[in-house]
């Protein structure tokens, strides 16, 4: 699931996207009218994407964004405006914004842009990424838990495993396309070394948390998102 923060003060344009892109079959959206609104909603969503408007009533977007990046969040920020000009561009993206959307907004674009920072941000170093109930960074090949704030260290098979998994969103992936992609071709490298890897993954991350967090599905694997 991938939780969005939508900030914007104007009331119906942001029921409008909190409800159009709920139906995206992975998006979980909350919205917030004003940046003290967005602040504290911040800290109890940890989103993964913000869509930050520029003329909020308590302040500049663009000052938001410099504070949430200053916290130390690395997370795409969007910025939304009714301005187009190459100056506010420039301005938004020196705040630390990774795109400036001007309005009226198109819902396709809106969601092709979001997904294609999200899959950038994926392939970043220094990647935060929520599984469960877990953070998973691919930079420091590791899984923190979320509510204890526990470490599991990764070893590079198990954070490729992860990746590619992450890579195809919840879908199921058969255990000889996973070997591929993790292994590569080696016709030495059988399935079993797939599941030993697995096993072992599971049971490291169970001694934190049970909950669901790595699936078998028919004859393939998935992430529980």
């Amino acid at each position: 699931m991938v939780n969005i923060l939508a900030v914007d003060d104007d009331r119906h344009l942001l029921e409008t996207l909190v409800r159009q892109l709920s139906t995206e079959p992975d998006f979980n959206v909350t919205g917030a009218e004003t940046i003290a609104d967005a602040k504290e909603k911040l800290s109890e969503t940890d989103p993964d994407l913000i869509l930050l408007d520029v003329s909020l009533p308590d302040g500049d977007g663009r000052d938001a964004c410099r504070w949430i990046r200053a916290e130390g969040y690395t997370i795409p920020i969007l910025m939304l405006t009714a301005q187009d000009g190459e100056l506010d561009t420039i301005e938004g993206l020196e705040a630390g914004a990774n795109d400036y959307i001007a309005k009226p907004l198109r819902l396709g674009e809106l969601i092709a842009r979001i997904k294609l920072h999200l899959e950038q941000y994926q392939a970043r170093a220094d990647a935060r990424i929520t599984i469960g109930a877990f953070v998973f960074s691919p930079g420091s090949k590791s899984l923190t838990h979320r509510d204890t704030g526990k470490d599991l260290a990764l070893t590079e098979k198990e954070t490729a495993i992860i990746k590619y998994l992450l890579k195809r969103e919840g879908a199921e992936v058969n255990k000889v396309e996973l070997l591929e992609h993790v292994w590569g071709y080696n016709e030495r490298i059988t399935t079993h070394t797939l599941e030993t890897h697995i096993y072992r993954l599971r049971q490291k991350i169970n001694l934190i948390d049970d909950s669901p967090f790595l699936l078998t599905r028919n004859k393939g694997y998935c992430l529980s998102l």
